[in-house]
């Protein structure tokens, strides 16, 4: 009996997550299981999994080994099912902001801070897998943190200081905010999460075209010095018109590459942690032209990281940011192009939707004249 067997490990766990009693045994695991479990499996509810193939319906003995049914109906229940822990940290004590924060790019403040304040804070910390599937399958782990009450994302917690405790679940609003940062999230991260294995289908893209490229080439000499060759005009007829086909038989094979090299990007979520601890809010007035308003700069009393409002282009936190001209807007260094915040040129004014996930290659082919056409 090996003790170290992925399977009989994962099976294991899973029974014993449903409230089973579970023993090992020589060919498998014996196990007793809650009505809502077995029903769930298919399977009686005293029963013994066995891992060599031995099926006996009488002795209430089913097959458990990699690809059976019932494994895969235990696996579709974890997938469906993400583990979901609830924290607390204790808050520490207050401390000032820092006079040097928020950093205002194109705005000046407009008085003087609000009074400190200590509110309730939730985060949710998202542990996704991330998967490139194109010719071949590539995955990575990805570890976002959600401030649940406007979805921005912001820094790490350490989870090491951390108590369970039983939190309320995410009210709809702060499930809403927490997808719509992921996705958008996972959209951001994936170019350079990805990155190894983006490269290396630019580079199979590229060795591809290169050689469809020096094939074609030849052919199409081949072809032109064949037609030179021939005397009768029924066959020289016959030769033009087969060298006339090369240019759509080489997009063809340029559509080939494309589809084979196509890359589709997909993010699970494994497992999520929802954090509840305390922020001292400080609500600093600031001014832009003829505008004013207030912008929001929180310190987690779980850690003392300081959090600035959400960019309203990428949806990080920052505190480091512009005000667009319009609705005073934040957006941060990367989405404010320098000031220059319009309503044209603001994204919080003019949403824009996000660019699909492409790699670029030079295709040597484009130039190619084939056919005797150029």
């Amino acid at each position: 009996m090996d003790q170290r067997d992925p399977v009989r490990e994962f099976l294991r766990l899973h029974l014993s997550a449903h409230g089973a009693v579970v023993e090992d045994v020589a060919d498998g695991l014996d196990a007793l299981l809650p009505v809502e479990a077995a029903a769930e499996l298919g399977v009686p509810e005293e029963v013994r999994f066995a891992f060599d193939g031995s099926v006996d319906i009488a002795a209430a003995t089913v097959d458990a080994r990699l690809g059976s049914p019932v494994l895969e109906r235990a696996v579709a229940a974890r997938r469906d099912r993400h583990p979901l822990a609830t924290v607390a940290f204790a808050g520490e004590l207050p401390r000032p902001l820092p006079d040097r924060f928020p950093v205002l790019l194109n705005a000046v403040r407009a008085g003087a801070i609000a009074p400190r304040v200590r509110v309730a804070a939730r985060y949710l910390v998202a542990h996704l897998r991330l998967t490139l599937q194109g010719d071949e399958l590539r995955s990575t782990l990805l570890d976002l943190t959600v401030r649940l009450s406007d979805g921005a994302c912001v820094a790490a917690l350490d989870l090491s200081r951390s108590y369970a405790i039983a939190a309320a679940p995410l009210t709809a609003t702060e499930r809403s905010a927490a997808s719509e940062t992921l996705r958008r999230a996972v959209r951001q991260a994936a170019p350079a999460t990805l990155a190894g294995a983006l490269a290396a289908i630019g580079r199979r893209a590229q060795r591809d075209l290169t050689r469809i490229a020096e094939y074609y080439t030849s052919l199409d000499g081949e072809m032109a010095r064949a037609v030179a060759r021939v005397r009768s005009d029924d066959e020289r007829r016959r030769r033009v018109a087969k060298r006339a086909l090369l240019p759509d038989e080489l997009a063809a094979r340029r559509a080939q590459v494309r589809e084979r090299l196509s890359a589709r990007v997909s993010a699970e979520l494994i497992a999520a942690v929802v954090v509840e601890t305390e922020a001292d809010r400080y609500a600093v007035p600031v001014r832009r032209r003829t505008r004013s308003d207030t912008v929001v700069v929180e310190r987690r009393a779980a850690d003392g990281t300081l959090e600035g409002p959400k960019c309203a282009g990428c949806g990080t936190s920052t505190l480091h940011l512009y005000l667009c001209d319009e609705r005073l807007h934040t957006l941060c260094d990367d989405c404010g192009q320098s000031g220059r915040l319009d309503r044209p040129r603001c994204a919080g004014c003019r949403p824009r939707s996000a660019l699909p996930l492409a790699v670029s290659v030079e295709d040597v082919t484009a130039a190619l004249q084939l056919g005797g056409g150029g």
